[in-house]
């Protein structure tokens, strides 16, 4: 996609901006803008052919040579911006072999003014990559590449392989399942380094032209301002932002549309989010696959509210089932799958060596387990490495959680598998208590018997202040791990 010929198609909007609350451009200053950043990176004789990293943060001079990059045909890495106490060692770690250099935007020059567009010298940085190994793309295969690391979750982290064109055409599918036009004026409060705020919020709200506010570091103080200074009337948040911001919203503030994505919304949360703020739907996706699947707008509440959508343009689903693991209430529950004509190309090591290759967009085991129903509509219950066999049956973490979210006193809950149990696999809930509540780790247990089949009762309940985040928004289950694996559970203190 040639982004200068599609925004001059969009001309009666083209007053429509995009800011950070400190810089703002219109959509017509762009053409001049690329004109300015084409020159400087041909002054410092960095080519298209060179692989770059983009340190990237929610700020409009790193939104535009993201999207720069993009057009010119430059094969880079999005990574988060490193904070400037990093060690070395940090920072080269953040720059694999292949990459060449490493390009920094900022937001003031270095005397602490405003930056002047015309001058991208004075706030674009170039640093070159001593360990760069030279590694030249293949010679069938000439396309730029967009590199993204996966959240790591549940991991360790991976690079993933985008073409450019796959990216914007997949974005163009979210946006018009999303029904995104250039009235929308789009907060985004989610990182663009992340699938989710590239590829479901950022670039389809360019293609339309819509207005944009980029928040950087979005704290619900800081959000709040923002919402009174640029009105949006469409967010994209994680369900925890959600969550916040029901409790810390006095009043009620219509949005046209809120996206989330990321972990799943609790019921009652959903319920009370739209009767204050309006339609809110929920996308599925990953950063192999960018967007899959999302409701829309125009879908009743009860089917946003418990599915997610159908797959959008470009995407097939289907369901693999296990033999002889499944209970009647899940017996159409099995692995999600899926093909998609715009999903990613690889996977690729340090030094860009092909680990797995993606050809002609086979079907992708998306480790989730989940249902389609018989009108096709998506419902994902959790990854299918939250889950084990209990007494010789499929025990999903996300049910228990459901049931625990059901007891008074109860904020969040994640269940995850640590040790070993006479039923099979060991299980922990990691409980937040909702403020002033007193329960115990011994009244929530056992409450438990109450709500679910015994397989299904952790051996452990361990009472958090709060749950470990990652940048994304989602929770943080490696450090949950670590937590369960340094309590003592035989002397664990109950009230």
């Amino acid at each position: 996609m040639l982004l200068i010929q599609d925004l001059e198609s969009l001309s009666a909007k083209t007053e429509n901006i995009i800011t950070d609350g400190l810089l703002s451009c219109s959509y017509r200053d762009i053409k001049n803008i690329f004109v300015y950043l084409k020159n400087f990176f041909a002054q410092q004789d960095v080519s298209a052919k060179d692989c770059l990293v983009l340190e990237c943060e929610n700020s409009l001079p790193s939104a535009l040579t993201l999207l720069y990059l993009l057009e010119a045909g430059y094969s880079f890495l999005l990574v988060p911006k490193q904070v400037k106490t990093s060690s070395p060692q940090d920072l080269q770690q953040s720059v694999p072999r292949f990459c060449r250099y490493r390009i920094i935007p900022e937001s003031l020059t270095h005397q602490g003014e405003v930056i002047n567009w015309e001058q991208p010298e004075s706030f674009i940085f170039i640093h070159e990559n001593q360990e760069w190994n030279n590694h030249p793309q293949k010679e069938d295969d000439s396309t730029a590449k967009l590199y993204l690391r996966t959240s790591g979750s549940t991991g360790i982290p991976k690079l993933v392989v985008h073409s450019h064109a796959k990216v914007w055409q997949n974005a163009l599918n979210c946006g018009q399942r999303l029904n995104l036009t250039n009235d929308a004026r789009v907060a985004i409060p989610v990182p663009l380094y992340h699938m989710y705020g590239l590829g479901a919020a950022f670039l389809p709200s360019v293609s339309v032209g819509a207005c944009i506010d980029l928040q950087k570091g979005a704290n619900l103080l800081r959000y709040l301002q923002r919402e009174q200074e640029f009105n949006p009337n469409v967010a994209f948040m994680t369900p925890v932002f959600c969550e916040t911001l029901l409790k810390g919203r006095k009043s009620s503030r219509p949005y046209n549309l809120t996206v989330a994505a990321g972990d799943a919304i609790k019921e009652d949360t959903f319920i009370k989010y739209e009767s204050q703020f309006g339609c809110l739907v929920r996308l599925y996706g990953s950063t192999e696959m960018g967007v899959m699947a999302a409701a829309s707008p125009e879908d009743p509440l009860e089917v946003r509210m418990q599915k997610l959508g159908l797959p959008v343009s470009g995407v097939q689903m289907r369901v693999e089932q296990s033999q002889g693991e499944f209970t009647n209430d899940n017996h159409d529950v099995g692995e999600l799958w899926c093909q998609h004509e715009y999903g990613f190309e690889a996977y690729i090591d340090r030094d860009g060596q092909t680990i797995y290759e993606n050809v002609d967009c086979n079907w992708f085991s998306t480790k989730d387990l989940g249902r389609i129903s018989s009108d096709g509509y998506l419902e994902v219950l959790g990854r299918s490495d939250r889950s084990v066999k209990r007494d010789g049956l499929l025990v999903i973490f996300s049910d228990i959680e459901k049931a625990i979210q059901t007891i008074p006193g109860i904020e969040a809950v994640v269940v995850e598998a640590q040790g070993d149990s006479q039923r099979g696999k060991g299980l922990i809930a990691y409980c937040v208590l909702t403020k002033n509540s007193q329960l115990s780790e011994k009244e929530i247990r056992a409450s438990c018997f109450q709500l679910l089949p015994k397989r299904a009762i952790p051996e452990h309940i361990l009472l958090l202040p709060s749950l470990p985040l990652l940048s994304n928004g989602k929770v943080d289950r490696q450090t949950l791990i670590a937590i369960g694996n340094k309590t003592d559970f035989t002397n664990l203190v109950r009230r």
